[in-house]
């Protein structure tokens, strides 16, 4: 029943079609979602590539069928008869196609021809939709934590002799002198996999110290006293800050002596100071070569913003120190303090034990106090790196493991972010279904060309039927050109080159007849 009707070609096209729509279906169900989810025992490439496999062959039999037909619609006006090869080898494949649309480019049936040409593309722009590509992705039954402390109390308090008693916290001594030494204490945070982060919208404050130094050499008062006659000499430095230090020169052993190193301790008035000090150290080979610091170590809140870990690294964008000030009178208990500048809620409050303040500014002062002489006298045990060291870097990394310290201590609190882990998603390249549809829209369109033309020619289809052909005719062939009685003796170079001499007509009676 198909061979008289263009039923075949319909259903083939229909289904081209719907592999076509089974394609996006499929990529928009699965576009942007993770690998792991495809639970076919196939691969999505695999599954793409055969429903484009099936479109194509199933779109290409109505475009060999229009073609076919369209061949006998051709010679229903005088044309070549060689034209009848051409519409043949168009229908069979690509480089008939090729030929076709080289000598017959205005024809309804080179839109057959290119769509066949361009059908060569049909499998490679399907491959091309899909893609692999990699995110992080967020893992739900794991989370992220980065402490913070609004207070830092040991246990540790003062007993009725006014001793401190039951101090334990050994790991902010040593926090304290891996600064000193150079290897301040990494931040502490706990992320399940390398990269996490926590909302861009929340900020997290915490109890810290902050540590400066100043050069004041310049504005120092020196004032220094050679008696004559005397091989001693002393000299007075007072500093901007109101320190008084003091160098000196002794002869010894017949050798020279001079200060090598001074320190002197000043009140810390405010109770926020941890230690304030003044530090001279001799740069030259005299007493009048030297310079003079003032530091300044005190308790700090930090202001955390945009905080997220990459490849096992914690990164801080905004870390923002906020100054202290304290709540009342100093007691022996706990003490408090609040932001002295910018605008906090009044419940962001910090609290530290009097005990704890103690033993911090305690061991400070044994760490810098401190006196040397050169070449040869006694000192304290870190006069060498007071001497030779960063005074305004080791400052800085005794505050940086304070607040690493308190912000990871036994009063802290955990602020949760999300973990996210590297995972493989199924990304779409929509611009690549574009050629697939349009061939299948382009097949469309020249079948409802072809099956149009027909019936308002009311043309028998006889489409690619080689039966059909051998029951035509040629008249007066012989007569046209040069023919050997026997058929069999003609080279097929010479059918084509008469094939091309000769221009016919179909006519009523199955038979091409010939016009000048």
């Amino acid at each position: 029943m198909g061979k008289d009707s263009w039923l075949w070609e319909i259903t083939s096209l229909v289904f081209s079609a719907a592999c076509v729509v089974a394609i996006v279906a499929v990529l928009i169900n699965k576009q942007e979602t993770t690998l792991a989810a495809w639970n076919l025992p196939i691969a999505l490439n695999t599954v793409i590539s055969v429903l484009a496999t099936v479109s194509k062959a199933c779109l290409l039999l109505p475009v060999a069928a229009s073609i076919s037909q369209l061949k006998w619609l051709h010679f229903n006006r005088p044309h070549r008869l060689s034209d009848l090869d051409l519409y043949n080898n168009a229908s069979c494949g690509p480089l008939g196609a090729l030929l076709f649309v080289c000598k017959l480019p205005l024809s309804l049936g080179a839109l057959g021809a290119v769509i066949t040409l361009v059908a060569l593309a049909f499998d490679p722009f399907a491959q091309q939709l899909v893609s692999f590509p990699s995110r992080q992705a967020a893992m739900h039954n794991e989370t992220a934590s980065f402490r913070i402390s609004q207070a830092y109390e040991t246990g540790a308090y003062y007993n009725p002799q006014n001793n401190i008693v039951d101090y334990t916290d050994f790991a902010m001594q040593g926090a304290i002198y891996n600064g000193v030494f150079g290897s301040p204490s990494p931040r502490a945070f706990i992320c399940p996999t390398s990269q996490c982060t926590w909302p861009d919208n929340s900020s997290y404050i915490s109890l810290g110290a902050a540590g400066a130094c100043k050069n004041v050499t310049q504005s120092v008062v020196n004032t220094c006293e050679y008696p004559m006659n005397s091989r001693l000499g002393d000299c007075n430095i007072t500093t901007p800050g109101g320190y008084h230090l003091t160098s000196k020169r002794r002869h010894q052993s017949a050798t020279f002596q001079y200060t090598l190193l001074n320190t002197t301790i000043g009140p810390s008035k405010p109770y926020a100071d941890l230690i304030n000090f003044a530090v001279w150290r001799l740069i030259g080979q005299n007493l009048s070569e030297f310079e003079v610091h003032e530091c300044r170590l005190s308790l700090t809140a930090y202001l955390y913003r945009n905080v997220s870990v990459t490849r096992n690294t914690l990164h801080i964008q905004d870390e923002i120190p906020v100054p202290l000030k304290s709540v009342g009178s100093p007691n022996s208990g706990l003490n408090w303090f609040r932001p002295s500048v910018g605008q906090f809620p009044p419940e962001v409050m910090f609290a530290l034990h009097a005990a704890d303040h103690a033993k911090i500014t305690d061991l400070l002062a044994d760490i810098f106090d401190a006196q040397a002489m050169t070449p040869f006298g006694e000192g304290a045990a870190l006069t060498d790196v007071l001497v030779a060291g960063n005074l305004s870097r080791i400052v800085e990394n005794i505050g940086w493991g304070i607040t690493e310290r308190i912000r990871t201590g036994r009063n802290s609190t955990i602020a949760n972010g999300l973990a996210y882990r590297l995972e493989t998603y199924i990304h779409v390249n929509w611009p690549w279904i574009t050629l697939p549809v349009l061939v299948v829209i382009g097949a469309g369109i020249l079948l409802a060309c072809s099956i149009m033309s027909n019936f308002r020619r009311s043309a028998t289809l006889w489409k690619s039927s080689n039966l059909a052909l051998l029951f035509h005719s040629v008249e007066g062939v012989r007569d046209y050109g040069h023919m050997p009685l026997s058929s069999n003796d003609v080279p097929l170079a010479g059918i084509e080159a008469l094939g091309d001499k000769l221009c016919v007509l179909r006519g009523d009676n199955m038979e091409f007849t010939p016009r000048p």
